[in-house]
C-alpha cells in the first residue's frame, strides 16, 4: 500500500499516477545524467585557474563539518517559521486565510514521514546544489495535491525538444527513468547555471576548494596527533661512522620501533639508538604549519556562501570575535542573510507551481512564512514599534497605522486618531489648533448604511463573501461612524478592483444565485452608493494643489498640503 493511500477517499482513477515514484535503493549504481544530459557536467567540477576536477577531491559536501553544521543549522531552526497563505484585501493590506488545503500538504508533504524531515532534504539540495525538486501527487490526472514527492536532485533532470527548453522531466532510479510533466513537479532553484539555463547553481559550488582544504587540513590535524605530533624523519646511519652497516630488516625494525615509542600512547617517550644513528626533520612542526590559520579562511568563505556567520556554527574564525550582543547580531544576520531568503525561495515556488491548483485559492493569494516568532529577529520587531511609536508621536501617521507597523491589529475606532501632542495645523487667524480637533473624517451616508446593513444579513444567514475587514467596515458604515481620508482611499480601492464581480451571475437581484459572493462583499463595503460616495471624496482628496475641496464640517475648507497631503483653513463665520 502506498503511504498516500490514506488520503484517498474514493477509487483512483489512474493508479499509476496516483502511486509516488519509487525512491532509489542504490543511487550510486547508477548514472542518471544532469542537466543537459551530458554526464560531465555531473561528474566533474573544475574551478577557475584550475583543470583538477575539484567535485570530486572535495568529495561528499554533507560529510565536510562546515557544510554538516550549516545544514544542520538551517534543519533545526526551520520549525520556527510557520506557512501561511495570504489573501490581498486591497493593494496595501493581506491577511492570512484561517484554512486553506495547501497548508497541510506544506506541513506534512509525505504522509507518514515529519515534514521537517522532507523540507530538510529539499533546504540541503538546494543550499549545497541549487536545485530542489517535489513532485505532486494526485488522485487523478486532473486531481487536486495531495501530497508532495521527494526527488533528489542528481536523479532529476529537465528535457526538451529543440524547440522547447523544457518539455518534461525526467526521474531516473535504479536504471529506471520516468517521464515527468511540468506542471506536477515544484523546481526550486537558486539563480542559474551558465552551462544549463533551466538549472539553478548553489554558491557553494564555487567554494568547493575551500570545502576540499578543510578536510585535508583537518586530516593533517589528525595524522599529526596519531604520530605523536612529530613531524615526519629520517632516521639513518651517520655518515661519519661507517662502522654501521642497517639492513632492510634492521631498517624495518628501527621504523617499528620508533613509532611505537613515539606515536599513540608512547607520544613523549624515550628512545635509545644502539649505534650512531642520524635523524633529519623534512616536515614542518605543527606551530609551522599554522593549521589554525589554515582553516580559518575555508570556515569563512564557506561559511558566506552559505549564508551564515561562522560564530553562529560555533566555529573558530567566529568565536574569535564573539561576545554575547555579537552573537545575539549573529544570530539576527544569519535569519536575514541566510533563512529569510530561503524561505522567501520556496514560498515563491510553491505560490506559482502549486498554490494555483487548488479551487480554494483567488487570484493574487500568494504564500509567505510567517517569522514574527523568531526570537532571532525580535530586535527588528522591536525596532519597528520605536518606529511606529515616533511617527505616532510626531503627527506623521495616526494610531491604526502605528499598530500596524507594529505588528498589532487595528481597530475601527484607532482609524484616522492622532496623537494629541501632535503638530498642529495652522489657521487663517494664525491661532494654533491641534490637529486632532480637526482631523480630516467623513460620515457614510444613508444609502450607504441600507447596503451595509443588507449585508450584514446575508453574513448572518451564513452567505459567503466578504472579510474580516469587510466586516469591520460594514459595521462601521451602520453605526455611523466618521471614516479617515485613508480609510476613503481604501474603500474606493476596493470597489475599483471588484468592479468587475458585477458581471458575474448572481449579483444582481432576480439572478440565480442571488446573492453571489461578490455581491455581498461589495455591499458589506456600502455598494454603489459606496463606491460612488468614495469615488468623490477620494477626487476631492488627490486634487490639485491650488483645487479647495469642500467637505461635511460647515465652516472648514481643505487644501493641499505638501507634507500633510492638506490644510485646514477656519472660514471667519467659524
Amino acid at each position: 500500500m502506498g503511504i498516500f493511500d490514506r488520503f484517498r477517499s474514493k477509487a483512483v482513477a489512474n493508479p499509476t499516477q496516483a502511486l509516488p515514484l519509487p525512491l532509489s535503493q542504490s543511487r550510486d549504481v547508477y548514472l542518471t545524467g544532469y542537466g543537459s544530459g551530458q554526464l560531465q557536467s555531473l561528474l566533474r567540477r573544475a574551478l577557475p585557474g584550475s583543470h583538477k576536477d575539484w567535485g570530486q577531491v572535495a568529495g561528499d559536501l554533507g560529510l565536510n563539518s562546515i557544510i554538516a553544521s550549516g545544514i544542520d543549522w538551517y534543519v533545526r531552526n526551520w520549525a520556527q517559521a510557520n506557512a501561511q497563505v495570504m489573501r490581498k484585501v486591497d493593494s496595501q493590506q493581506a491577511e492570512p486565510l484561517d484554512t486553506h488545503p495547501v497548508l497541510g500538504v506544506i506541513a506534512e508533504p509525505m504522509p507518514g514521514t515529519v515534514g521537517s524531515l522532507v523540507w530538510g532534504w529539499v533546504l540541503q539540495d538546494y543550499k549545497l546544489f541549487g536545485n530542489a525538486y517535489l513532485r505532486k501527487v494526485r488522485t487523478s490526472r486532473s486531481g487536486v495535491p495531495i501530497g508532495l514527492q521527494y526527488l533528489p536532485q542528481d536523479m532529476v533532470r529537465p528535457v526538451g525538444n529543440g524547440i522547447n527548453p523544457l518539455t518534461h522531466y525526467v526521474y531516473t532510479t535504479d536504471g529506471r527513468s520516468f517521464d515527468i510533466a511540468i506542471e506536477d513537479i515544484v523546481h526550486i532553484r537558486y539563480g542559474r547555471d551558465p552551462s544549463d539555463i533551466r538549472l539553478g547553481r548553489s554558491p557553494v559550488q564555487a567554494v568547493l576548494r575551500e570545502i576540499a582544504t578543510d578536510n585535508v587540513a583537518s586530516s593533517a590535524a589528525y595524522g599529526l596527533l596519531n604520530n605523536g605530533a612529530m613531524p615526519s624523519l629520517i632516521v639513518g646511519p651517520d655518515a661519519k661512522d661507517q662502522s654501521v652497516d642497517l639492513s632492510p630488516d634492521d631498517a624495518r625494525q628501527v621504523k617499528r620501533q620508533l613509532r611505537e615509542d613515539l606515536t599513540g600512547d608512547g607520544a613523549g617517550g624515550i628512545v635509545v639508538m644502539m649505534g650512531p644513528y642520524k635523524m633529519d626533520r623534512v616536515s614542518l612542526t605543527p606551530s609551522e604549519l599554522a593549521l589554525d590559520s589554515v582553516r580559518r579562511v575555508p570556515e569563512e568563505r564557506i561559511c558566506s556562501a552559505m549564508g551564515l556567520n561562522p560564530m553562529v556554527l560555533g566555529l573558530g574564525s567566529g568565536l574569535e570575535r564573539s561576545t554575547y550582543s555579537n552573537f545575539e547580531r549573529a544570530q539576527q544576520a544569519a535569519w536575514e542573510d541566510g533563512m529569510v531568503p530561503l524561505l522567501r525561495a520556496i514560498s515563491d515556488a510553491l505560490t506559482v507551481s502549486l498554490l494555483p491548483d487548488y479551487s480554494e485559492s483567488a487570484e493574487g493569494d500568494y504564500i509567505q512564512f510567517d517569522v514574527s516568532n523568531v526570537r532571532a529577529l525580535a530586535d527588528d520587531l522591536q525596532a519597528e514599534a520605536d518606529r511606529a511609536e515616533k511617527l505616532y508621536k510626531a503627527g506623521i501617521i495616526d494610531r491604526a497605522e502605528a499598530k500596524r507597523i507594529a505588528g498589532l491589529e487595528a481597530v475601527p475606532e484607532d482609524e484616522g486618531q492622532l496623537h494629541p501632542t501632535a503638530i498642529s495645523v495652522t489657521t487663517q487667524q494664525d491661532a494654533t489648533i491641534p490637529a486632532k480637533s480637526y482631523d480630516m473624517k467623513f460620515v457614510p451616508n444613508a444609502s450607504m448604511q441600507e447596503a451595509a446593513r443588507r449585508a450584514l444579513a446575508w453574513k448572518e444567514e451564513g452567505r459567503d463573501g466578504g472579510t474580516r475587514v469587510g466586516l469591520t467596515r460594514a459595521n462601521q458604515i451602520v453605526n455611523g461612524e466618521k471614516l479617515s481620508e485613508d480609510t476613503i482611499l481604501r474603500m474606493y480601492s476596493f470597489f475599483s478592483r471588484h468592479e468587475v464581480d458585477k458581471e458575474a451571475e448572481g449579483f444582481s437581484a432576480g439572478e440565480d444565485g442571488y446573492p453571489s459572493a461578490g455581491r455581498v462583499a461589495w455591499d458589506l463595503w456600502g455598494g454603489d452608493a459606496g463606491y460612488a460616495w468614495s469615488t468623490r471624496l477620494r477626487n476631492k482628496i488627490q486634487g490639485e494643489e491650488s483645487k479647495s475641496i469642500d467637505c461635511c464640517t460647515p465652516g472648514v475648507v481643505y487644501k493641499s498640503h505638501p507634507f500633510y497631503g492638506y490644510e485646514l483653513e477656519i472660514s471667519s463665520s467659524e
